[in-house]
């Protein structure tokens, strides 16, 4: 049995496991080793116990160094599965006799934090569809039919039939380096899907198109694919513009003088902001709301699994519950004990 230290065998695992992978997905797995490594890295890896792993873990629930908060169930997860597989890794190269890690699942605690992404409110969404701009084009796309931001990104305007008022989704914007997006077919889950165009921005959609000078229909500035960084710039001046827009309403209706845009003081935070992939929940609630069936939303959406779809319905179920309740209240009161001495 040969000896070695914890941080030797992850790098070993490493580089194996990031072979082949997305960018993204590799820098996943690295920052899960590097999780793993805070506390174990000159271990030798046979001394390592369930009780080492758990450890992190329990750590890791009640602080994640990375942001000063608690980790959330779905980081801790990670983390998990990639000490399993270190440490199969680990047997099979016959560096342990066995896996320390095998029950780690079981020790994630129940209660950690379940990170959930809320729709838009009826606010946003006032703001989104009255503020013009030209990421206008690109958030109303994502919220109506509920693209993810790689989709958008590779999205042509030969994608789009407005005749039978759909969009075929086919291709993606993957990450293969630090700064570069590179257009493949297909979608994250290797599916094409066809999409609805909702009646009601199908035609304000066309005139985009007949406006449009590129094939893409979300361009950088130049025309041509976005990087992360030009993307990440046009989001944030967009949310930027929306909260100043905002702002300025407010200011108009309270009759008091809006500060000009580039104040050093500052403009102050008007709580309408929203991310990328909450325009996308948002489609799944009008869904949801709409009363389409869950294997349907499944297809719409572009989920590989089931359980993906039924989590997010589940979610909405039990946030709508309220709502039904109240239903179930007013038909009591007005149905059946008018009549009553109750």
């Amino acid at each position: 049995m040969q000896e070695k230290l914890f941080n030797e065998v992850a790098d070993q695992w490493f580089h194996t496991a990031s072979v082949g992978v997305s960018f993204g997905w590799k820098n996943q797995l690295s920052s899960n080793v590097k999780h793993l490594n805070r506390y174990l890295a000159t271990r030798e890896i046979d001394d390592i116990t369930l009780y080492d792993i758990e450890f992190i873990i329990k750590d890791l629930y009640n602080c994640n160094p990375n942001t000063n908060r608690p980790a959330s169930k779905r980081l801790l997860k990670a983390v998990s599965q990639t000490a399993n597989q270190i440490f199969d890794f680990a047997v099979e190269n016959n560096y342990i006799v066995r896996n320390p890690a095998l029950k780690i699942n079981k020790k994630i605690p129940k209660n950690a934090k379940t990170r959930i992404v809320e729709a838009l409110n009826e606010a946003q969404i006032s703001v989104l569809t009255h503020f013009d701009c030209e990421t206008k084009l690109a958030a109303v796309i994502m919220m109506f039919m509920g693209l993810r931001t790689g989709e958008l990104l590779a999205l042509q305007w030969n994608d789009f039939d407005f005749y039978n008022r759909t969009v075929t989704v086919n291709k993606r914007c993957t990450r293969v380096a630090h700064n570069i997006y590179e257009v493949k077919d297909g979608t994250k889950n290797g599916k094409n899907r066809v999409v609805p165009i909702p009646l009601a921005i199908c035609e304000w959609l066309e005139n985009k198109w007949l406006q449009s000078s590129t094939d893409l229909v979300v361009p950088n500035s130049d025309g041509k694919l976005h990087t992360p960084t030009t993307w990440r710039k046009c989001w944030v001046a967009y949310q930027n513009s929306l909260n100043y827009y905002v702002y300025c309403e407010r200011c108009s209706r309270n009759g008091i003088k809006c500060k000009n845009k580039f104040d050093p003081t500052g403009i102050p935070d008007m709580k309408i902001k929203f991310n990328a992939h909450q325009l996308r929940h948002t489609f799944a609630t009008m869904l949801y709301l709409s009363k389409v069936d869950i294997l349907t939303m499944k297809e719409l959406m572009g989920h590989s699994d089931i359980q993906t779809t039924l989590g997010i319905y589940t979610h909405l179920s039990d946030k709508f519950k309220k709502i039904s309740i109240v239903q179930y209240d007013d038909y009591i009161q007005n149905e059946l004990l008018m009549a009553s001495s109750l």
